[in-house]
């Protein structure tokens, strides 16, 4: 049951708490992440009033700054229970009143909030730029690498192709058999039982030779391939790496992007 105080903040009607927007923090405290402190990520209880308003449910951070147990948003600002900001800042019992005048003695002339929106653009764009030119780096050197796995693989499929046609025996061309009349010479003697046994001997000895080869080039491949593959895996994990830090990367730029928004707010009220 939010209703609003003043511009970026909300006090709960039933328990008197407090929701602070993160440019308020900024302006105030000079952080959009006030107060800093240990996360408890074991503690995190409290849902975001506002990503619940955008229809998600989103746990806050619990995070314990000077004894004072807050909730915290990485998108929408900081919950305080009752009391807690005015412990924070060392205040009275007024805790929304000193809020007020620090932000009244904190807040920034017209040309500093030019400034400071000029220099906040810059930033959005070297990051927004830094973070895209670091996507497509990797992304080309993920290409080039699957390349020459592909080119790796296929050699060796090549070579592999190649080294059976040459251990296949090639099939012996017989001469034609001439014709015989039935007075012509008498049929040819049985062959030598001796001479076939030997014969068939080298002929096992030939085929195990070839299967022993092809065992080992069977082996050597195998080994290749789990190197490959191996290789792979290390890309992808490099892949999701990298898109978890352009992610990073993007919600600062996101809530750059929001504090701008917030200054060109207050440059449209000043002028």
């Amino acid at each position: 049951m939010l209703d609003r105080a003043f511009e970026g903040v909300s006090s709960c009607l039933r328990c008197e708490g407090l929701w602070i927007g993160p440019a308020t923090l900024d302006a105030a405290f000079g952080n959009p992440r006030w107060p800093s402190g240990v996360t408890l990520w074991w503690r995190n209880s409290v849902e975001c009033p506002e990503c619940a308003f955008e229809g998600k449910t989103t746990l806050m951070a619990a995070r314990m700054s000077n004894d004072v147990l807050v909730d915290q948003c990485p998108e929408h600002g900081v919950w305080l229970d009752r009391g807690e900001l005015g412990r924070l800042m060392g205040a009275g019992a007024d805790e929304l009143g000193a809020l007020r005048d620090r932000l009244a003695v904190m807040a920034p002339d017209l040309e500093q909030l030019v400034a400071r929106r000029e220099k906040w653009r810059a930033d959005i764009e070297a990051r927004r730029k830094a973070a895209l030119d670091y996507r497509q780096a990797l992304e080309a050197e993920h290409r080039r690498r699957i390349e020459i796995a592909e080119a790796e693989r296929a050699r060796l499929d090549v070579e592999a192709r190649a080294r059976a046609v040459a251990a296949t025996p090639s099939p012996q061309v017989l001469p034609p058999t001439p014709h015989r009349s039935a007075r012509a010479e008498p049929p040819p003697a049985a062959a030598d039982p001796v001479e076939a046994a030997r014969r068939a001997a080298h002929h096992r000895q030939q085929l195990g030779t070839q299967r022993a080869q092809g065992s080992a080039d069977v082996a050597r491949l195998q080994g290749q391939l789990v190197v490959l593959q191996d290789h792979v895996r290390r890309l992808e994990t490099e892949l999701a790496d990298t898109k978890q830090r352009a992610n990073r990367v993007q919600h600062e730029i996101d809530e750059a992007r929001g504090r701008l928004r917030t200054l060109d707010h207050q440059l449209d009220g000043l002028s």
